[in-house]
């Protein structure tokens, strides 16, 4: 008897720590228990939701575009919709969402890392997580994903729109009795005042070589349905007669010299030849 009350103890207590988790999602700020690149990322959305006068340059990439190229250098009309750790699944939406709103942009310019385009567990681990998307769009991603041969996303989608504790509770319990309000309420800020660039302070030792993510491959190949997205993108702005440019940002002398070993650099160069033509 005692062992089983003891059982049914655990189980209460436990059951009643994930309830309370999931009461703690709904009811506490977004911005308290998500990570720090949650402001950026809202910021980012709440420019695409609404309506702004004239017709800049914008700028869509990963964070390689977002903190190597400075709007504010390129002109007062310049904004970079770039964030960080994305993918042209995030750049194809948010040009979508900024059309809807506003009058065609004067250019557009994409920029991505090489590695975002063959992996996309940003896609779950930011895009879903921030609650980026609503429901309609996920699944019309996911719709595209299995029609190109990749996993089933749908129960993820899920499981991030209704909060479920299986996603939130590690981030819930490390933001207790700190919370990340005001360091999410800051990079939303500045976001705005750099015309959705980004600054990152740091320095690196001149002795260090500088070693790109994509070292980690052995090969690039592109995924299927970042490359969909990617060149959908290029659509969207060929039917809305908006100009396009695709650029690569710099790497170190040292990290392309490591991908041409590779072979990466190769492969890389003819899969944006073949996009090109």
């Amino acid at each position: 008897m005692n062992s089983k009350r003891f059982v049914l103890g655990i189980v209460s207590i436990v059951g009643g720590l994930i309830v309370a988790i999931w009461v703690l999602a709904w009811i506490l700020p977004e911005a308290y228990y998500m990570s720090v690149e949650y402001g950026v990322w809202m910021q980012q959305k709440d420019y695409t939701q609404s309506h702004h006068e004239g017709r800049p340059i914008l700028l869509l990439g990963d964070s390689r575009m977002k903190i190597d190229v400075n709007p504010q250098n390129l002109g007062r009309d310049a904004y970079s919709l770039a964030l960080a750790g994305s993918t042209p699944i995030e750049a194809y939406y948010s040009l979508q969402r900024y059309l809807k709103n506003n009058d065609t942009p004067s250019a557009v310019i994409i920029g991505y890392a090489p590695t975002h385009l063959m992996h996309m567990e940003n896609y779950t681990n930011r895009g879903m997580y921030f609650h980026y998307y609503d429901l309609e769009t996920t699944d019309e991603i996911n719709a595209n994903i299995l029609r190109l041969g990749g996993k089933d996303y749908r129960a993820e989608a899920l499981q991030h729109e209704y909060r479920l504790p299986i996603i939130y509770l590690k981030g819930i319990l490390h933001s207790i009795g700190k919370g990340n309000v005001e360091i999410n309420k800051k990079s939303y800020q500045d976001a705005v005042s750099l015309s959705g660039g980004m600054i990152l302070n740091g320095t690196i030792a001149a002795d260090k070589e500088v070693i790109p993510e994509e070292t980690k491959d052995a090969g690039f190949v592109v995924l299927p349905i970042l490359d969909y997205y990617l060149r959908t993108t290029i659509e969207l702005c060929q039917q809305n007669n908006i100009p396009v440019s695709i650029i690569q940002l710099p790497m170190s002398e040292y990290g392309v010299s490591r991908l041409k070993q590779a072979g990466y650099y190769g492969e890389y160069q003819q899969y944006m030849q073949k996009l090109h033509d």
